[in-house]
């Protein structure tokens, strides 16, 4: 069996989003979806193909140097809820 790699997780979720609304709006979603998927699939491909290796090149970092990938991760996160939270302005 094959890695699976994030490019193929954000695809897979993407095509069940697809599924879930197909469900929802029923036949009239049917070409769109088609369509959808098929966009998906190749822009999946084609960020593999061109960004691949920084995905092999993350996990030989975090391998290399874990307390560093962790601390980084800590950081961006603690970032990323300070700017979606926004200030406290009360």
């Amino acid at each position: 069996m094959a890695k699976e790699t994030p490019f193929d997780r954000a695809r897979d979720f993407v095509e069940e989003k697809i599924e879930q609304t197909k469900e929802v709006l029923g036949d009239s979603f049917d070409g769109v979806g088609d369509e959808v998927r098929k966009t998906v699939k190749s822009t999946a491909k084609k960020l593999e193909k061109d960004y691949g290796y920084l995905w092999d090149d993350v996990r030989k970092y975090v391998k290399d140097s874990p307390g560093t990938a962790l601390a980084i991760s800590v950081g961006i996160g603690f970032l990323f809820g300070y700017l979606l939270r926004g200030g406290d302005d009360d």
